[in-house]
């Protein structure tokens, strides 16, 4: 038996233009923000934003269509806030032309990540509701896509391996382990997270190590 899954409409249905309308577009996602914090999950609802943002429901369906909408947003923006911070980070080690290099430093760019979603506003209810929210995991797989697309090149231009299946899956593999290892600075608070991503680099060191000559 096939159990069909409900589509969501996430995405927003217009972005101000006007100079009022950005101040509400902008109220009603920092209200969810602190809502995810407040209320979490479950609990938070169109109604809610909308009260906190000072709006009508209606001028808030003006923008949004449901709340999976509002914190599609949300996680849009915390993932592009994620990814520029690791375009930035690899970037920086473009002119070296050493890969090896790059995952020596791999716990540079854990903690950097981990800063990323500490210091967003509610950036660990986000996070969380990426994972949790059915209709929102697809946005998670967006981002991983594209930071393992821009690692994967970055290995090929810098170690002059050709961009083939083995390299796409190793760097896919790559981001994934990273951001399981982050996932787990972030939600146990026993340990230490400087010692999670010290130990989430070698072992991404490691992994790398027959496909690059460390």
């Amino acid at each position: 038996m096939t159990t069909a899954v409900r589509q969501v409409e996430l995405l927003a249905k217009q972005r101000p233009r006007q100079a009022r309308a950005k101040r509400t577009y902008d109220a009603i996602l920092t209200s969810a923000s602190e809502l995810l914090v407040e209320v979490g999950i479950e609990r938070i609802s169109t109604n809610l934003i909308a009260e906190r943002a000072g709006v009508t429901v209606p001028a808030l369906y003006r923008y949004f269509p449901n709340k999976y909408a509002v914190i599609h947003a949300l996680g849009t923006r915390l993932m592009q806030k994620q990814n520029a911070a690791f375009a930035t980070w690899l970037t920086g080690f473009l002119e070296r032309e050493n890969a090896s290099e790059v995952l020596y430093h791999g716990h540079v760019v854990l903690r950097l990540i981990y800063d990323v979603i500490r210091n967003e506003p509610a950036g660990i209810e986000i996070f969380n509701a990426l994972r949790a929210m059915a209709p929102l995991r697809e946005l998670r797989l967006v981002s991983r896509r594209e930071a393992a697309d821009g690692l994967a090149n970055f290995m090929s231009e810098v170690a002059r391996v050709p961009r083939d299946e083995t390299l796409t899956m190793h760097s896919r593999m790559t981001v994934d382990l990273a951001c399981g290892v982050v996932e787990m600075a972030i939600e146990d608070n026993q340990l230490d997270p400087d010692v999670v991503m010290r130990e989430g680099a070698r072992m991404l060191q490691e992994y790398w190590r027959p496909y690059i000559r460390l």
